[in-house]
């Protein structure tokens, strides 16, 4: 859910417009106008060279985007989505994440560097947690993951409660070239980190949309557009897209919506094939 009386905050630069992005219903201590966009924090450079990743934090490094069903966003140095929490007050130099809702959301801890190239809304900075970790924050506010995404490209916790979100990335959409991968269906499809790549024939070929909304979408991410055939690889079709709900572009194949699977957890599984006796791989035969 959208709440209406929060607008996104955009800012623009010359190389990217980056916003945090506030897309749920949740209880937020900032008004409209004020999210994300205050200098608070100490500046990264003047951060410690290392820093303690006790009790489920997760240290941080040189941080990059990813490709999500979310859109692009800020992510780990391993890639894995970075979000912020509404409930967390802008600037008061503490989390209110703490206890298990801390080991639901590790916190991303000091040091960090902005990846090159990406201009973020405010300064990186940190405040310092309980028992002497210190947390990245951007413009004020902690940062976390979230123990539900387990691979590089998933963001299973946004909208979360209304209040975990995502640190969106307006940026220039980048064409990423797919891959083959050996599993147990055989040689099959597979997205730009080697995860198996399916089709659902619920989904009506040529419609320009998917019935996979929702929770549905969460178990299989959609493929984010545009992507492109691997060098030398004729694919069973020719690739396309398609604009879902809320504006991200799907890639599709032979006019099928194409996704990834939440249960494949590494490169060459293929657990998702055959489910519901709906959600297929896509075999590559050798040439």
């Amino acid at each position: 859910m959208r709440n209406p009386g929060r607008a996104p905050l955009l800012i623009t630069g010359a190389l990217l417009a980056v916003t945090l992005a506030v897309t749920g219903c949740g209880k937020d201590s900032y008004s409209a106008g004020s999210p994300p966009g205050g200098a608070y924090g100490t500046p990264a450079s003047s951060m410690p060279a290392t820093s303690s990743a006790s009790s489920g934090a997760v240290q941080g490094g040189v941080l990059k985007t990813e490709t999500t069903s979310a859109g692009t966003v800020l992510a780990s140095s391993h890639g894995l989505t970075l979000y912020y929490y509404a409930e967390d007050k802008q600037g008061s130099g503490r989390s209110v994440c703490t206890g298990g809702c801390a080991s639901a959301w590790p916190p991303l801890t000091a040091p960090v560097r902005a990846p090159a190239g990406v201009r973020l809304p405010g300064p990186l900075g940190m405040i310092t947690r309980p028992g002497g970790i210190e947390q990245v924050t951007i413009n004020g506010y902690p940062v976390y993951f979230y123990s539900g995404d387990k691979a590089p490209g998933q963001a299973t916790g946004n909208g979360y409660e209304g209040a975990w979100h995502v640190i969106k990335i307006h940026a220039a959409a980048t064409t990423r070239t797919l891959t083959v991968e050996r599993t147990s269906a055989g040689t099959v499809l597979a997205g730009v980190h080697g995860y198996t790549l399916y089709y659902y024939t619920e989904d009506k070929p040529g419609s320009g949309k998917s019935v996979c909304t929702g929770g549905c979408a969460k178990a299989w991410p959609p493929l984010v557009a545009p992507v492109k055939a691997p060098a030398g690889m004729r694919l069973p079709g020719r690739l396309g897209m398609i604009t879902r709900p809320g504006g991200l572009r799907q890639a599709t194949l032979n006019g099928y919506p194409l996704y990834t699977y939440a249960g494949d957890k590494a490169p060459g599984q293929a657990t998702g094939n055959g489910i519901g006796g709906a959600w297929h791989v896509i075999n590559i035969k050798a040439s």
